[in-house]
């Protein structure tokens, strides 16, 4: 599992993608097997990422299963807000 810097940086650029797969729209979901092809991530390394910026209120999980446990996602306003100050 990657910590620190390395974890925060990869936690920006999946938010990033998942914005620009929305197009910013917060109630577009986005599937997570999507995700993980544009980013070429791991199932752990997912699994951790999305937990961790679901704690933060950046995404919201929208529905549970497929291969990488959560199904899909949603960006929360404060995850535009998070990837527009960046």
């Amino acid at each position: 599992m990657l910590i620190g810097g390395d974890f925060n940086g990869r936690a920006k650029e999946l938010l990033a993608a998942l914005y620009k797969m929305c197009e910013g729209n917060t109630d577009y979901q986005v599937a997570v097997d999507d995700l993980v092809e544009n980013l070429q991530l791991d199932r752990t390394e997912m699994k951790n990422l999305l937990e961790y910026l679901e704690a933060k209120e950046l995404v919201l999980i929208t529905t549970i299963g497929g291969p990488f446990l959560y199904g899909h996602i949603r960006i929360t306003e404060k995850g535009i807000l998070k990837v527009l100050s960046t």
